[in-house]
């Protein structure tokens, strides 16, 4: 058994979790009912449960990355909520970025009316250039790209 409060990836079902663990759904759970878990992780991952109550993280759909603690290697460390997007919440561990996609242009330039041979490389230009940018409006901006991922459960040693 595993200490209180780590965190595995489980690649078994839900209805398979071994005793002594709890899948990272968000559940709210007793503090008296999981005391030692309670201690562990307290309300890092849900801020204002109801009385005698806290949650479980809920990793579902999400992949985990190490928490900053002042490496200066997360640009959007300060626009964290919790994982009830009820708080803003500071740099730690249990915060959440939302979905996200880097800030970029491409530009790209075509010539109307050219013609010629690539092949060979001759090729001459016989109207005005047009350059265009794709609009980056059209997506969340942020200051990262989320990488290829797989799924599996998360659960956590209780």
């Amino acid at each position: 058994m595993a200490d209180t409060g780590i965190i595995f990836a489980w690649g078994g079902s839900v209805s398979t979790i071994p005793a002594g663990y709890l899948l990272c759904d968000g559940t709210l759970v007793s503090q008296s009912q999981y005391p030692s878990l309670f201690n562990a992780i307290g309300f890092n991952f849900g801020a204002n449960p109801p009385q005698g109550q806290f949650y479980l993280p809920d990793l579902r759909g999400r992949f985990v990355r190490g928490a900053d603690d002042g490496a200066q290697r997360d640009p959007d460390v300060g626009s964290r909520t919790d994982m009830q997007n009820s708080a803003i919440k500071s740099p730690s561990v249990g915060s959440v970025q939302s979905h996200a996609f880097q800030n970029h242009n491409h530009a790209y330039t075509i010539f109307p009316n050219s013609s010629g041979d690539i092949a060979s490389g001759d090729y001459w230009q016989a109207g005005p250039a047009v350059t265009a940018l794709a609009d980056p409006a059209q997506f969340q901006v942020s200051t990262e790209t989320r990488p290829v991922n797989a799924s599996v459960h998360f659960i956590i040693a209780c």
